[in-house]
């Protein structure tokens, strides 16, 4: 199985709401984006599949959505912009349409990096 990985990174700020009714104040992060896709042969070039073509696809569907954003205001959050969720709505966002890139392409995983020792992977995995 071959895994191939591209990062990006957007600003945007968020405000967290926890469960005891306290919220953070908004604040903003430099936020680093990992997609992590998986196939199990190259295609006829040799590749899973080219480094520009997955990256043209995640800034076009999810980091232009993102980028200098307030997170809570994209209704998808429902007002609270965790980083779980973040990563989630980024992992349903390129699912279907990466397909398009190649057959037997998948998606692996979503890391959503907020802060340098703090980050979120998404998976449908159950390892």
């Amino acid at each position: 199985m071959y895994q191939l990985k591209v990062e990006s990174t957007f600003s945007a700020a968020h405000a967290v709401r926890f469960s005891n009714g306290c919220a953070e104040p908004l604040h903003g992060h430099n936020w680093r984006l990992t997609v992590c896709v998986a196939k199990e042969t190259l295609n006829e070039c040799a590749m899973v599949v080219d480094f520009e073509e997955l990256k043209k696809l995640t800034d076009g569907l999810v980091i232009s959505k993102l980028d200098h954003a307030n997170l809570n205001d994209i209704p998808a959050f429902k007002g609270n912009a965790t980083c779980e969720a973040v990563a989630k709505w980024i992992y349903d966002e390129l699912e279907s349409p990466l397909k398009k890139l190649g057959v037997g392409i998948k998606l692996e995983s979503v890391t959503l990096r907020e802060a340098r020792d703090c980050c979120v992977t998404y998976s449908t995995k159950n390892n």
